[in-house]
C-alpha cells in the first residue's frame, strides 16, 4: 500500500510527531488545519504527517479509509492495510526516536484506534475525535502505554449514541484515558475541544 501525505518536520527534530487521518469525504489538510488551531499563537510549530485516505470518493470529491456501510471484517482489514505501511514508514531512522501521537477524525479517529490495537507499542499517544466505532463490542485493548483522548458532541446523530459510549467502555480499560462530551456540537470540532487537546498535550 502507498501512503499519500503532506508534511512538516524537521529531520533534526525532537519533539513529538504527529501522525494524522482525516474523515470521510476530506483530505490530508483537514486535519493540518486542526493541529494548526491546537498550537495557534505558538513560536514553534508541531511535527507531522498528515495522511490521505487511501480511497477517492467518486463524483464528489475528497477520499475515504473504508468504503461507507462496509462490514466489520472489511473495516478492520482495511485499517489493518494502512497500519502495517504506516509502520514501516515510521520505522525510518529519522521519525524512530521521537514520539508518535496518532490523531482523527470519524473515520481517522476509528482508523487511530485500530492502529493501537495492532500496534500497541508503537504510539505515545492517540486523540480520537468523534470516532467511529461499529462492531467493536466486548473488544478490549492489548496492554499499551498509549495515553487516550475521546470526544464527542451533544448533538452528534452521525454515530450513533451506543457505539460513542462503547468507544468509551472500550478506551476505559486503557492506563490513561480521558473523555470530553462537547453540549450542542455535532460531528465537528469546536474551540473548548482544541483547547482540551492543547492542555491533553501539555499535561502529560
Amino acid at each position: 500500500m502507498r501512503l499519500r501525505m503532506v508534511s512538516d518536520f524537521n529531520v533534526d527534530g525532537k519533539g513529538p510527531l504527529f501522525l494524522m487521518f482525516h474523515g470521510y469525504g476530506n483530505d490530508e489538510s483537514e486535519m493540518v488545519r486542526i493541529i494548526d488551531a491546537v498550537y495557534s499563537g505558538e513560536d514553534e510549530k508541531p511535527d507531522y504527517l498528515s495522511f490521505r485516505g487511501t480511497y477517492a470518493r467518486p463524483y464528489m470529491g475528497g477520499h475515504y479509509w473504508y468504503p461507507d456501510g462496509c462490514g466489520v471484517d472489511e473495516r478492520q482489514h482495511e485499517c489493518a492495510e494502512v497500519g502495517e505501511a504506516l509502520a514501516q514508514l515510521i520505522d525510518a531512522p529519522v521519525f524512530r526516536n521521537r514520539r508518535k501521537i496518532l490523531i482523527g477524525f470519524s473515520q481517522g479517529g476509528y482508523l487511530s484506534y485500530r492502529l493501537v490495537k495492532a500496534h500497541p507499542d508503537l504510539f505515545d499517544a492517540a486523540i480520537l475525535l468523534s470516532p467511529s466505532f461499529q462492531g467493536e463490542i466486548g473488544t478490549r485493548l492489548p496492554d499499551s502505554h498509549t495515553r487516550f483522548f475521546l470526544a464527542y458532541g451533544s448533538l452528534d446523530s452521525t454515530i450513533p449514541l451506543q457505539d460513542q459510549i462503547n468507544a468509551r467502555r472500550v478506551l476505559e480499560s486503557s492506563r490513561n484515558f480521558v473523555h470530553h462530551k462537547y453540549p450542542g456540537m455535532g460531528h465537528a470540532i469546536c474551540d473548548e475541544e482544541i483547547a482540551d487537546i492543547r492542555a491533553f498535550l501539555i499535561n502529560r
